[in-house]
Formats: structure tokens, C-alpha cells, sequence
């Protein structure tokens, strides 16, 4: 298996992550925290523990660059350095509902996401759109990079910052 090309994040950036989940078009979602061009924190929830036991999760890593399930990095903003804390303890205040009544949508790693958006547009970063287009934008781009077998970092349509 060739080497993977080490991917750079921008230091202080927030970005929406879709992993690769084997043959399907369905993707892993969770928010990556760059500390670091190498380092970050990822915010996602997991159902390890069975279906519908949804559990948050806040995971310090230095494997993103070179996790070969990535298929796409998506900056939706940047987050001050005072605000990493805050920000990660607001993440873990959405709530772990099974129905998002904000979304009508079962709750999984992506309605999470998408909640964690709404959350985030309140102070911590700018949004130009919804977690709807978001959303999107980011599938549009996964299922482009996994037909091609690629990996990226890109900045988002959305971002302002």
C-alpha cells in the first residue's frame, strides 16, 4: 500500500469530517479541532455501545493527517484559542435524544453534527449558511473524493473566516 501524503490543517480551524465506512456512500461525521497543522481534538458521538446508545466523544489525536478513512476536511470557521475549552464543553451539552425535533431526523453521527453546527453559530463561528447546506456541501465532496480515491483538506463555501 503506498504512502499517504500527510494532509495540513490550519491551526485554530474547525472542520467538518466525513470518514469512509467501507463499500457505501455513508460516512462517519464528526468536527476535527486543529491545534496544530499535525494536531487537533476530534467532537464526534458513537453508538458503540448499541444501536441508539449514543455516547459524545472528545478525542485529542495527531493521526488525522495520515488516517487513511478521510475523505474529506471541510474548515467551516476558526475558533480563538480562549475559546477551545468553551467550545468543547458546549459541544458536550447537545443533547443525545434519540429525534432531533430541530432536524425531524433520528439521531446519528451527522444529525449530531448538524446540531453541533447550529450550537457553534452562536458565538463560536461564523456560519454564512445552515448546517442544512453544510451539510451538503460536505456529502457532495466525500462521494466526489471517494469515486476518486482522494483525500482532502478544502475550505468551505460557508466559511468566513
Amino acid at each position: 500500500m503506498a504512502a499517504l501524503t500527510p494532509l495540513i490543517f490550519e491551526t485554530n480551524s474547525l472542520y467538518v469530517v466525513l470518514l469512509e465506512r467501507g463499500d457505501t456512500y455513508l460516512f462517519h461525521w464528526e468536527l476535527y479541532l486543529a491545534t496544530s497543522p499535525a494536531e487537533g481534538v476530534i467532537f464526534h458521538v458513537t453508538d458503540d455501545t448499541g444501536p441508539s446508545l449514543w455516547e459524545y466523544g472528545r478525542v485529542p489525536t495527531n493521526e488525522m493527517p495520515n488516517l487513511r478513512r478521510l475523505l474529506l476536511a471541510l474548515k467551516i470557521g476558526s475558533v480563538e484559542p480562549m475559546l477551545h475549552n468553551a467550545l468543547s464543553e458546549r459541544l458536550a451539552l447537545i443533547p443525545l435524544s434519540r429525534f432531533s425535533t430541530r432536524f425531524s431526523e433520528q439521531l446519528n453521527c451527522r444529525v449530531w453534527v448538524k446540531e453541533a453546527l447550529f450550537v457553534m453559530d452562536d458565538g463560536y463561528v461564523n456560519l454564512d449558511k445552515g448546517p442544512k447546506e453544510i451539510e451538503e456541501e460536505a456529502r457532495y465532496h466525500a462521494m466526489v473524493n471517494k469515486s476518486k480515491s482522494e483525500r482532502k483538506v478544502m475550505r468551505s463555501r460557508m466559511c468566513m473566516s
